[in-house]
């Protein structure tokens, strides 16, 4: 009698505590949250003089070459809504450029560095899923700068180049990532605005004309996010 009572009771309880389970609210939907992350890969950057008419029958004619080196920093990532977040790079940069020798008994190829830190504010865009579009800018402080001639070690640029080149560079910034879980890959594209350098450029006929190089660089790296 006793266990036919239990079962009883254990079977009108059974739509309560069903009821019970219905009327409560489905956790709610895990929101974007702020990250954290490391970032580094490589850099190509190049460094084309303007006006174009400046290095016409010029040493520089033909002979600029691109610098490939590296890149390393924090990036601070804050959702704003669904598919937008605002994004902090920092950045430890180093971009330059080359110049070859081409004439029958002229220098070594010499390469041009500098080091740069460099401050890239962004917006970004959820395109599909895992795949961020972004666009902003950047900032730039030139840090050191180095010289090599042809199979030489590096060496510090003498005063007389320096005084040429500007300690600030800006220009716009964008990029593309793509996540894995807590890895991502990324490729960014910085097109300098302001001169990085300023100089006179001679031609063959000793005639000097005002130029100014910039920075065009691209950057494809991996990063991972540590909150």
């Amino acid at each position: 009698m006793k266990s036919l009572l239990l079962l009883l009771a254990l079977t009108l309880a059974n739509p309560l505590f069903s009821q019970e389970k219905k009327d409560v609210p489905p956790p709610e939907a895990a929101r974007p949250k702020f990250s954290f992350s490391i970032i580094g890969g490589l850099n190509s950057n190049n460094m084309p003089l303007r006006p174009n008419h400046a290095i016409e029958g010029s040493w520089y004619n033909d002979r600029m070459q691109a610098e490939h080196a590296y890149f390393a920093g924090l990036s601070a990532r804050q959702p704003i809504c669904k598919h937008f977040a605002a994004k902090l790079d920092a950045q430890y940069v180093v971009k330059g450029f080359g110049v070859k020798m081409t004439s029958p008994g002229s220098q070594p190829p010499v390469r041009y560095q500098f080091s740069y830190l460099k401050l890239v504010p962004q917006l970004e865009y959820n395109v599909y899923k895992n795949i961020f579009f972004s666009l902003g800018g950047y900032g730039a402080l030139r840090l050191k700068e180095h010289i090599k001639y042809g199979d030489k070690d590096w060496e510090k640029i003498d005063v007389d180049f320096i005084q040429w080149t500007e300690n600030f560079d800006w220009g716009v910034a964008s990029g593309l990532r793509l996540e894995f879980g807590r890895f991502f890959a990324l490729v960014q594209y910085h097109l300098g605005l302001t001169p990085a350098i300023k100089l006179e450029v001679t031609d063959d006929t000793g005639q000097s004309t005002p130029a100014s190089q910039y920075h065009r660089s691209l950057q494809i790296g991996l990063g991972f996010k540590i909150i």
